[in-house]
């Protein structure tokens, strides 16, 4: 396997709580050259953002291996990493400092691009999780990345701040690939060029876009059907 392919090799990712046991990965493969800009069209609830943390090394699968190469982003918006009682400011200070970026022109870029005004400078436990996604996101627009990990949608807030975020992460694509999970069949289509469907714990790799809304399409009837089923059987 080449030193440049990045992603999932017979990856199994499970929790186990009291009686409950949720499989996310079962023995799953889906690896790519970081350029590459791969969209996974996965169901609401299936573990989306555990996939996501996978490769942004925030998690390790119970087996198999996760390959990680070059500069990979954590996934975009992710506020984890910050710190409640400190200011945005002082919190991207610290991990423009970290990832051995250039402080001042983090710090401006992100007070810009993140439009907190006078909030940027306030704590973090002071933000609604809106401002801090944004913060983290304007983050992730400031850090280069060889491979931008995303999970579920690209900007939060009004319409017209998503379409900013989704034009600025067009930009950075034309030098970086990305990693992208998704129950939205628009964005995987405005974004991708590799497509693959989460099944039963797998990717299943998909020849195109309508291939792969196909069989998302059918995976969101089914469940459906089995909601109704489901809700029959507590009625009658």
């Amino acid at each position: 396997m080449g030193d440049l392919m990045i992603g999932f090799e017979n990856c199994t990712k499970e929790f186990r709580l009291d009686n409950d046991h949720r499989v996310i990965l079962d023995e799953a493969t889906l690896m790519f050259d970081p350029s590459d800009r791969v969209c996974v069209l996965g169901l609401p609830s299936s573990g989306k953002t555990t996939i996501a943390n996978l490769l942004s090394g925030f998690g390790r699968p119970n087996a198999g291996q996760v390959h990680r190469s070059g500069r990979i982003s954590w996934p975009l918006g992710f506020a984890g990493a910050f710190h409640p009682s400190m200011s945005g400011a002082r919190n991207i200070e610290i991990i423009a400092d970290l990832a051995e970026a250039p402080r001042n022109w983090v710090s401006a870029y992100v007070a810009e691009f993140s439009e907190l005004g006078d909030d940027y400078y306030r704590p973090l436990e002071t933000y609604s999780s809106s401002m801090r996604s944004r913060l983290g996101f304007a983050l992730s627009m400031a850090i280069p990345a060889d491979t931008y990990v995303v999970d579920g949608i690209v900007g939060t807030g009004s319409p017209s701040y998503r379409a900013k975020c989704e034009v600025a992460f067009e930009q950075k694509l034309d030098n970086a690939g990305m990693f992208f999970v998704t129950q939205s069949p628009r964005i995987a289509e405005k974004f991708g060029r590799r497509f693959a469907v989460l099944k039963d714990g797998d990717f299943v790799l998909t020849e195109d876009f309508s291939a792969a809304e196909k069989a998302f399409e059918e995976q969101l009837a089914a469940q459906d059907d089995l909601r109704l089923l489901v809700e029959g059987f507590a009625n009658d």
